[in-house]
C-alpha cells in the first residue's frame, strides 16, 4: 500500500515538474538581435521561445522602387503547433511617415516536429516615395501540447533605402563647391592683377604730373625768351634812332 503511494507521489511530482518546465520555457524567451552578414542578405532579428526559435533575415541594402528580399527561419526544439506566423514591413514615405508596405503570411496552422527547420523567403518591392530604415514585425501564435503560448509581436528594424534625393543633392553640393573653388581662385587672380594694374596706373599718374610740370617750365622759360628778344629788339632799335636823330657837329 505504502509503494502505490510513493509511485503516486512520484508520478504527481514529475508531473508537476513537466508543467513547471513547460511554463518557464513558454514565458521566459531569450531576444537577441543578430547583424551577421550572409552574401547581399543581412541577419536582422533572432529569438529564442519555449521550444522554438526565429530568425529574420533581408537585404542590406536598396534603393527606392528597388527590391527587398526576405528569409524567415523557423527552427523547433520541441513539438509545437504553429496556429500563425505572419510579418509585417513598414516603410516611411520621404523618410517621415509610416506606411505599410507588405503583410504575409509566413505559416498558418502547421504543426512542427522536434529538430524541424522551416524556411520561407520572399521578395517585396519599395515603394519609389520611401527611404530609410524600414521596420519589420512578427506576430505569432503558437503551442507546445496542451499549453499555448502568448502571442508574440517583436519588432525590429529591416533593410536601409538609400535616399537618392540626398546623394543628388550631395552630388550637386559636390559639383557646386568645385565651381566655387575655381571662381575663388579666379577672384584671387583679378584681384592681383587689379593690384598690379592700379600699381601701374599710379606709376603713370606720377610720370604724367612730371611731365606736366615739364611742360609749364618750358612754356614759362619760352616766354621770358620771348620778352628777352622783344626787349633786346626794342633796345636795339631806340639805339639806332638816338644815333641816326643826334645833331651833326660841324668844325
Amino acid at each position: 500500500m505504502q509503494l502505490v503511494v510513493m509511485l503516486k507521489i512520484r508520478s504527481a511530482l514529475a508531473t508537476v515538474l513537466v508543467s513547471v518546465l513547460l511554463f518557464v520555457l513558454l514565458f521566459l524567451p531569450i531576444v537577441a538581435s543578430v547583424k551577421a552578414q550572409t552574401g547581399d542578405l543581412q541577419g536582422f532579428f533572432s529569438a529564442k521561445y519555449g521550444g522554438i526559435s526565429i530568425e529574420v533575415e533581408a537585404t542590406k541594402e536598396t534603393d527606392p522602387g528597388g527590391n527587398m528580399k526576405i528569409v524567415v527561419t523557423v527552427n523547433c526544439k520541441a513539438d509545437v503547433d504553429i496556429s500563425y506566423l505572419n510579418i509585417s514591413v513598414y516603410g516611411f514615405i520621404n523618410g517621415s511617415t509610416q506606411i505599410l508596405i507588405s503583410s504575409r503570411t509566413i505559416i498558418r496552422s502547421t504543426p512542427l516536429q522536434s529538430n524541424e527547420t522551416l524556411r520561407r523567403e520572399y521578395t517585396i518591392v519599395v515603394p519609389n516615395n520611401v527611404w530609410g530604415i524600414t521596420y519589420g514585425q512578427l506576430f505569432l501564435g503558437y503551442a507546445i501540447g496542451d499549453l499555448s503560448s502568448p502571442e508574440r509581436n517583436p519588432g525590429f528594424p529591416l533593410t536601409s533605402v538609400r535616399n537618392l534625393y540626398l546623394k543628388t543633392l550631395e552630388s550637386r553640393f559636390g559639383s557646386l563647391n568645385r565651381i566655387y573653388v575655381q571662381l575663388s581662385q579666379a577672384y584671387m587672380n583679378l584681384s592681383q592683377n587689379y593690384d598690379e594694374l592700379r600699381m601701374n596706373y599710379s606709376q603713370l599718374q606720377g610720370n604724367y604730373s612730371q611731365l606736366q610740370g615739364n611742360v609749364i617750365d618750358f612754356d614759362n622759360t619760352r616766354r621770358v625768351a620771348v620778352i628777352l628778344t622783344v626787349t633786346t629788339v626794342f633796345f636795339v632799335a631806340t639805339t639806332l634812332y638816338m644815333i641816326m636823330r643826334r645833331p651833326r657837329e660841324y668844325w
